[in-house]
């Protein structure tokens, strides 16, 4: 895998945040632009920030947001061994259920290539406007391989093809860095402000950001959808094992 993760290096408060796929990595990075300043309502997140990384406006408010491997984050932690580390971390239900809904289409490109070509095809055949939509290509391939058979695919394959799939505790190197505090996604909304008044942001920045935003929004109770069957609970167990154990959910 490369450029695993997301780094948002704050200066004004001195914060090192690691974001993982499918951990609300999209809303961290829309929060860190609206403190800084920017507006990133109604505009592609990603493509505001590279841009502004890019021109230098990022850096000329403090803001640094690269994508990294792992290893490139081990050795920006070096540099910045007194700022506050932060994570983000999701329950593995949840994140792999997140997935099926929204990535499918990396799982069938990697495994299940005439999945893949059917949902394009039909994506195609829908017209212009459906083009740029991956869902919709994810929706067609959703028809041919069920969440389980994804299941069974990840059994045969592995996780490690692609970093939204991956163990968050090896995208975390949670055995190599020290987390000052990793918060769960699940209880974000209730958790963030308190914390970052503490890690001392000042209440200006935290001002605009009026609520709490969600980018590529999906369900945080993985665990009561249909799809979630026994069997599926099951293998979702055995793939996310060391997750379970690291990050503290309850299989």
């Amino acid at each position: 895998m490369q450029d695993d993760v997301n780094l948002v290096i704050f200066e004004p408060a001195r914060i090192f945040y690691v974001l993982t796929p499918k951990c609300g990595s999209s809303s961290m990075v829309n929060i860190f632009l609206t403190m800084a300043g920017f507006d990133p309502r109604d505009r592609e997140i990603r493509k505001l920030a590279w841009a502004a990384s890019a021109d230098g406006r990022l850096a000329a408010r403090g803001l640094h947001i690269s994508r990294l491997d792992t290893n490139a984050v081990l050795a920006a932690r070096d540099r910045h061994p007194n700022y506050t580390c932060l994570a983000n971390i999701r329950d593995p239900y949840d994140r792999i259920l997140s997935n099926y809904n929204n990535k499918l289409n990396r799982y069938t490109k990697a495994h299940a290539r005439g999945i893949y070509w059917y949902g394009k095809l039909r994506q195609f055949l829908e017209g212009p406007k459906s083009w740029p939509l991956v869902n919709r290509g994810n929706a067609h391939m959703q028809a041919r391989i069920s969440f389980e058979q994804m299941l069974e695919g990840l059994e045969r394959h592995g996780v490690g093809f692609d970093s939204h799939y991956a163990l968050q505790c090896e995208l975390l190197a949670l055995d190599r860095i020290r987390y000052d505090r990793l918060f769960r996604l699940e209880t974000l909304d209730a958790d963030f402000r308190a914390a970052m008044q503490g890690y001392g942001i000042p209440s200006e920045m935290l001002d605009r950001v009026q609520a709490m935003p969600r980018n590529n929004r999906t369900q945080n109770d993985g665990r009561a959808d249909p799809r979630m069957t026994p069997r599926a609970k099951e293998i979702i167990a055995r793939l996310y094992a060391r997750d379970f154990a690291a990050l503290g959910y309850p299989l």
